[in-house]
């Protein structure tokens, strides 16, 4: 059976199309919506279907389906960094979806439009640094579920990283393998996959 985390129930059909238990019975029974049987007799729906019919009918995705693709969001002034660390990711991971930002204040304004599953959070910056940023997401609960990854140059920066909130930290140019390593730890969409291919 497909992962729990990719299933919707009834409930949560009902509360995302604003309809009833009997609506949902009926497109379930006439094939409008595509649906597989609990070992209880329950209906559930792959978010991935479900997003693909709403496409097909050329209705708009709401945000809870979209969000099923793992998002990274790599924050940092170099580069050099954001050309080569999502060419890396990508080669291992490829149904991924990732953005970029080469600042603080661009990286809260992609966030806002796109909520990340995890943000890789460069430290030194212009505009706003890596701390700010930490803080500004703990502030607001809707973000509390961005795992953030931090990446510095100086370790000394390890402890007031992880005190702002950082789920871990990452220095430069020596820790982009293990960055890569545990990346699955925070997206468990990759964890799977990872899995899969062993």
């Amino acid at each position: 059976m497909a992962e729990e985390a990719e299933l919707l129930s009834t409930r949560d059909i009902c509360r995302m199309f604003k309809v009833n238990r009997v609506t949902v019975a009926d497109w379930v029974h006439t094939g409008k919506i595509p649906a597989i049987k609990t070992l209880g007799g329950h209906a559930r729906f792959r978010r991935e279907e479900v997003a693909r019919m709403l496409r097909n009918q050329h209705f708009p995705v709401p945000p809870e389906l979209q969000s099923r693709v793992p998002r990274i969001l790599i924050v940092d002034d170099e580069i050099s960094i954001l050309k080569t660390l999502p060419r890396r990711i990508l080669a291992r991971f490829p149904n991924v979806t990732i953005q970029t930002a080469d600042n603080g204040v661009e990286a809260l304004l992609h966030i806002g439009h796109a909520l990340p599953d995890v943000l890789i959070l460069d430290l030194l910056m212009p505009k706003m640094d890596g701390i700010e940023v930490i803080y500004r997401l703990k502030s607001v609960p809707d973000y509390s579920g961005i795992k953030i990854l931090a990446m510095s140059g100086y370790v000394k920066d390890e402890k007031a990283v992880l005190k702002a909130g950082a789920d871990a930290f990452f220095q430069k140019g020596t820790d982009m393998k293990e960055l890569l390593d545990v990346l699955p730890q925070y997206l468990p969409a990759l964890r799977h996959s990872a899995e899969a291919t062993k």
